[in-house]
């Protein structure tokens, strides 16, 4: 799936609930439209009669079109981890929350748009906060050792210019000492590739 956007939900409250969701979560592949499943998943419909066609809401309706994951739970919390077609299942989340009264989190990430945000939900829906960032800022924030390795990944092919205003926006979110770190490391990067 070309422009995958990385999805983290955890869910956390009543066994029951949490049972409940878990056994509509496994009809995906009784669907072929991210819609139809969503409207299942969320009881707004109990058959897997789903006319495409029909649905005349935006393919987008609950965040993505299509979603390829996986899922990981105890009785007291579960995860749903995937990749979503270019953007975060926000509104699928908060939905699931409402319907089945749990806490939840998405966090989500897609580096080619560069986002990455993270968003809580309380078990009536209510958004609690979120956090919008670019992914190179989120993985400053949350890996500071990939996070290098990336910008050493990137950084060196861009033209002089181009190098000069990515470092001015790097310089927003970094600290003094690790901006100072990367332009150390990328200076003796070039003195080693000159020779």
């Amino acid at each position: 799936m070309a422009n995958n956007c990385w999805n983290t939900i955890s869910l956390i409250g009543n066994k029951d609930s949490l049972k409940e969701l878990e056994d509509r979560l496994y009809t995906y592949d009784k669907f072929n439209y991210l819609n139809g499943w969503c409207d299942y998943v969320l009881k707004i419909r109990d058959d897997f009669n789903y006319i495409r066609d029909e649905d005349k809401r935006d393919p987008y309706h609950y965040g993505s079109k299509s979603f390829d994951f996986e899922i990981n739970g105890d009785p007291f919390g579960m995860s749903i981890n995937g990749d979503s077609a270019w953007s975060p299942l926000i509104e699928f989340t908060k939905q699931i929350c409402k319907v089945y009264k749990l806490d939840g989190v998405i966090e989500y990430e897609e580096p080619i748009l560069d986002f990455a945000g993270i968003v809580t939900y309380g078990t009536e829906g209510n958004e609690v906060s979120n956090i919008e960032r670019t992914y190179c800022e989120n993985l400053y924030v949350n890996d500071r050792r990939f996070w290098l390795e990336e910008m050493m990944d990137t950084l060196p092919d861009y033209e002089e210019e181009d190098l000069l205003e990515e470092l001015e926006v790097i310089s927003k979110y970094t600290s003094k000492e690790d901006l100072c770190a990367l332009r150390y490391t990328l200076s003796a990067q070039k003195q080693i590739n000159k020779w």
